[in-house]
């Protein structure tokens, strides 16, 4: 664990010059966003899911970009540090990025003048489900491409996401049904599932960057 414990803490060592101006974007935005857009301050998820994903993104696309100028995952490999622990220690670094966020938001909820819309904890924990999926084929697809080749294909991604909304905004009538599904489960069934399908894609995906990495040569 305490071989984990460093890694992360090397991390936010390596971007530390920017956690300040990250931590006031996380508190201002919300606020700035539902003052201006009366439709969030009744139902904040949209605007919850949309900064956890912006701010965990952040998180670790600075961190990577660190890595890549100073060729930390070179040197990290010639150490007898097993490749298992480097890669569950980017899985907690965007659980604990989520969380902080999840936390200063669900703050900013109570401050009634901050007029920013509550989100309950069904959708606290669909959000993290879909982060730790999202991260699963992303951080995946770091140690396979590189990151360099990863960016160009995000690249491509953000230029064909208009096709991808017309095409997905086809299926509103399946989404609601699914929403309509989720909320009428107990948030106890909610928590479970979501906690048990996270450690799911944790494993799945620390192993499938490990089989990646052994094949690496440095």
């Amino acid at each position: 664990m305490k071989i984990i414990y460093n890694l992360v803490k090397k991390d936010f060592i390596l971007i530390k010059r920017y956690l300040l101006i990250m931590l006031l974007f996380v508190i201002v935005s919300p606020i700035f966003i539902s003052t201006r857009t009366p439709e969030f301050q009744s139902n904040g998820t949209v605007l919850y899911g949309i900064l956890v994903l912006l701010i965990t993104f952040m998180t670790y696309h600075m961190i990577s970009m660190e890595e890549m100028k100073h060729k930390a995952v070179i040197y990290l490999h010639i150490t007898p540090m097993s490749n298992k622990k480097m890669v569950l220690s980017k899985y907690i670094v965007v659980t604990f990025t989520f969380l902080v966020t999840t936390i200063v938001y669900c703050t900013l909820t109570l401050i009634p003048f901050t007029k920013v819309g509550e989100v309950d904890i069904k959708s606290i924990m669909i959000c993290f489900v879909c982060i730790e999926l999202f991260f699963g084929f992303y951080i995946t697809l770091t140690f396979k491409l590189g990151y360099v080749k990863l960016q160009m294909i995000s690249a491509g991604i953000i230029f064909l996401s208009p096709f991808i909304i017309q095409l997905l905004s086809k299926q509103v009538s399946l989404f609601n049904y699914i929403a309509t599904s989720v909320q009428s489960l107990s948030n106890w069934v909610i928590i479970v599932s979501t906690m048990l399908l996270d450690i799911l894609i944790v494993f799945i995906g620390t192993n499938a960057s490990n089989s990646f990495l052994k094949k690496q040569e440095y």
